[in-house]
């Protein structure tokens, strides 16, 4: 495998999929005309909206998902319910909200993983060419860390302790051939750790808590679930994703430093039902435009330590073609799919 992956040129099968993608997702503007309003005003919300957040409740993105909540109720004029569904590293919720009907009122808040690679190796009851895209709301850079008491002081020293003992190291991420899994397997395997063991979890908490215990040896996640763990000295990183080391933690090196130069990251996105209406779509990725432009929100996400990354329809669908190809290409280097 090359140490340095680029993003990956326009195929045809991107082609194809940007042409769907596009269908779903025209310019943003807000209050489009409706044929469903006869005022020529956009007909919608007028019942509540329920977001599916496909992890555990108390996580980040349910956290988050429930501040923005509040803020879209109130620019709606109707209750936005947050309904955590777990299972499948995401899917199961996921497909259940974009499998149901494409009036706008049950939606999807799912990691990229979930979205756009899981979909790819998996039977999860639907592609991203079957979902509308909506908007991105967060991404964050991934990280590696390991306990604070932890013998390896270096992505290096893990390295090595698993080429000594054969299958002797256990790292977590949340959830097989993840963008987080494809990364560090992709790590083992241009260091020939053929026994490289990868133990999934869904919950972040769950994973710090066996991290912290011992029960594995690292763990690979977004950046911002890690905070608390860090503030209170249970954890440590060894690398982070990203061109440039994290402002916040300036003594961990980046992935690309280390020579694994991977485009990866994390990011978390409202998704419906493919066939959307347009004019719907452009409103709801507007309304999260607003919403992330609160200030109460704003500090909400700062104190999870999770960044705001607002993308809306239009670009998001071409960035979703881009995703799509770049994991596509990953996962078959790695031999997930032929």
């Amino acid at each position: 495998m090359k140490k340095t992956l680029k993003r990956f040129g326009a195929s045809l099968t991107a082609a194809a999929l940007l042409l769907a993608l596009a269908a779903c997702s025209p310019a943003e503007q807000t209050q489009t005309p409706s044929p469903d309003g006869d005022d020529g005003k956009l007909d919608f919300p007028k019942q509540d909206v329920t977001i599916i957040v496909p992890y555990a409740a108390g996580g980040n993105t349910d956290l988050f998902a429930r501040a923005m909540s509040t803020k879209m109720s109130e620019l709606m004029g109707v209750n936005v319910i947050i309904q955590n569904v777990e299972g499948g590293g995401g899917a199961t919720g996921t497909a259940q909200a974009v499998t149901g009907k494409a009036d706008g009122y049950t939606l999807a808040l799912p990691a990229n993983s979930a979205y756009v690679l899981n979909s790819q190796v998996n039977d999860v009851g639907y592609t991203v060419e079957s979902t509308t895209p909506i908007c991105i709301i967060s991404e964050a850079s991934f990280a590696f860390a390991v306990a604070a008491d932890s013998p390896y002081m270096t992505l290096q020293d893990l390295l090595d302790a698993d080429a000594s003992e054969p299958g002797g190291i256990t790292y977590c991420t949340p959830g097989a051939n993840s963008a987080g899994h494809l990364m560090i397997s992709a790590v083992g395997k241009e260091n020939n750790l053929e026994n490289w063991n990868h133990s999934p979890k869904a919950s972040a908490p769950g994973a710090i808590a066996e991290l912290i215990g011992g029960h594995i040896d690292a763990y690979c996640s977004n950046l911002s679930v890690f905070k608390s763990p860090l503030e209170n000295g249970d954890i440590r990183l060894l690398a982070v994703t990203g061109d440039e080391r994290d402002e916040k933690y300036p003594d961990v090196p980046t992935f690309k430093e280390l020579g694994y130069d991977y485009p990866v990251s994390v990011y978390f996105c409202l998704v419906g039902p493919g066939q959307m209406d347009p004019a719907v779509v452009e409103y709801l990725s507007d309304i999260v435009r607003q919403t992330l432009e609160d200030s109460g929100v704003q500090d909400a996400f700062s104190k999870l330590d999770q960044p705001i990354s607002f993308v809306g329809a239009e670009d998001f669908a071409t960035r979703v073609t881009e995703d799509y190809e770049l994991y596509h290409n990953l996962m078959k280097d790695m031999g997930v799919i032929s």
